[in-house]
């Protein structure tokens, strides 16, 4: 899964098949494919995250299956309950899965909206 951050508009959302921008306009993108993202905005500002699908995914099976953590298990300070912890990173600028281009550009067909594998349909959801 990736997500676009905004550090100007303190704004973190995903991207998808559909083009999406911050709100100020700072930047924005899409999927291109079940993989590839492309994505707009000046270095500085723009930063596209990912979260490891198998540790996401097994946090909310953990989540789902066991509920939450043990009342005494806190995060430092003890304010809050602690969560389930998963996976995520900031994509480096060298990444073969996101491409940059220095301008706003208009939505874009994605190449691949679903797939069968294995006679198993997935959704357009990248």
């Amino acid at each position: 899964m990736k997500l676009l951050c905004c550090a100007k508009c303190n704004q973190v959302f995903n991207l998808s098949f559909d083009y999406k921008e911050c709100n100020g306009g700072h930047g924005g993108g899409q999927y291109i494919d079940r993989l590839n993202v492309q994505v707009w905005g000046d270095l500085a500002n723009i930063f596209v995250l990912g979260f490891a699908n198998t540790s996401f995914t097994g946090a909310l099976r953990d989540q789902l299956n066991n509920g939450d953590q043990a009342p005494n298990f806190y995060y430092a300070g003890k304010m809050t309950p602690r969560g389930r912890e998963f996976t995520a990173f900031v994509i480096p600028e060298a990444a073969d899965s996101v491409i940059r281009v220095p301008d706003r550009f208009d939505p874009i067909e994605p190449a691949i909206l679903s797939k069968t594998y294995g006679g198993s349909k997935f959704s357009e959801c990248p």
